[in-house]
């Protein structure tokens, strides 16, 4: 990930109809990752007490999965 201030968070479909996790920056390109890469990120975030971020993250995941089963 881009090392720079995150403005948005949020669940992405893709080209491919895959739902992923987008960080929006407010300089460059959006950066995305898969559902799993962000699961495992969350844990890491838990671990060094970066809980806010880690709950924005998870919030967008749980949003993915709910979108994903429609």
């Amino acid at each position: 990930m881009p090392d720079l201030p995150v403005l948005l968070i949020e669940p992405h479909r893709n080209h491919r109809g895959i739902w992923r996790i987008k960080f929006s920056y407010e300089t460059g390109e959006p950066f995305s990752m898969a559902a799993t890469q962000a699961s495992i990120m969350v844990s890491r975030l838990h671990e060094i007490g970066e809980v806010e971020l880690a709950d924005e993250i998870d919030g967008a995941m749980r949003i993915a999965t709910r979108y994903a089963t429609m």
